[in-house]
């Protein structure tokens, strides 16, 4: 496809998503630049000043230590724009972990809450508040009404979120899991698991990866991606497309580990 044509195709996929409300009113997204990525959104890029949804696998629910890595790396390029917020039940978030992920950890701001609904609340007060680029917040599950008011609050400042979904004291029910699963405001759904680093041809560890599915896309199309950490303003990169290959459990051990 020519470039001429790229960009009109572009333009009317924006024009098409601005029609159905699936766009912010700037029509700011996060560019990926992958054009297999960035193809499966109905604006050409993940759509800001909207909330996203973020869950891991097997132990990951409750961990959730990769599902968090790529969240910070979803969030990082905003970091840029204002603070971050990160509102948790569990004070085990490691800021120089993060900074060695190369989340600039100077721009995190960290909330304690003690409930699922002391979480929502803050983090809809975090999406908001002036100043705030991203909040990103730890919850079992989203019902559509938590959804709504969050939407709400993410088109108030046009501050982007995340919802990592995460059991932080273990148990939970199944019926929390098929409620988040079903009527969701979210914008995307993703599920992330860790996968082995490549370490080239140095000694080591090499940068942080992950499997990446994203099972839910409004107005666009689901899809599934090895991806890596980069050190640049993107601070992802695809390594490739996994097609349509089944997601597999992630292995016990992996490669690489890091404190977040």
């Amino acid at each position: 496809m020519s470039g001429s044509r790229a960009n009109q195709w572009r333009a009317l996929k924006a024009k098409i998503a601005g029609l159905e409300g699936l766009a912010t009113a700037n029509g700011d997204v996060r560019v990926f630049g992958d054009a297999d990525l960035d193809g499966v959104f109905p604006a050409g890029g993940l759509p800001l000043g909207r909330w996203h949804e973020v869950v891991g696998n097997g132990l990951e629910i409750e961990t959730a230590a990769a599902a968090a890595a790529f969240v910070a790396a979803l969030a990082q390029p905003l970091a840029t724009r204002g603070a971050v917020v990160w509102v948790m039940r569990r004070e085990d978030l490691h800021a120089p972990g993060l900074a060695t992920l190369g989340f600039p950890a100077q721009r995190l701001i960290q909330v304690g809450v003690s409930s699922e609904a002391e979480g929502f609340a803050a983090l809809e007060d975090a999406l908001a508040t002036a100043g705030v680029a991203a909040a990103i917040g730890e919850s079992q599950g989203v019902d559509l009404t938590v959804g709504r008011r969050l939407q709400l609050a993410c088109e108030r400042r046009g501050a982007t979120g995340f919802v990592l979904r995460r059991r932080p004291y273990g148990g939970g029910t199944a019926r929390a899991d098929v409620q988040a699963r079903g009527g969701s405001a979210a914008a995307t759904r993703w599920r992330v698991a860790p996968a082995p680093s490549d370490p080239g041809e140095e000694p080591g560890l090499g940068a942080p990866r992950w499997r990446v599915i994203l099972e839910r896309c409004r107005g666009g199309r689901p899809g599934e991606w090895l991806m890596e950490k980069t050190n640049d303003a993107q601070a992802l990169r695809v390594v490739a497309a996994m097609g349509d290959r089944q997601f597999s459990t992630p292995p016990s051990q992996t490669v690489w580990r890091h404190a977040v």
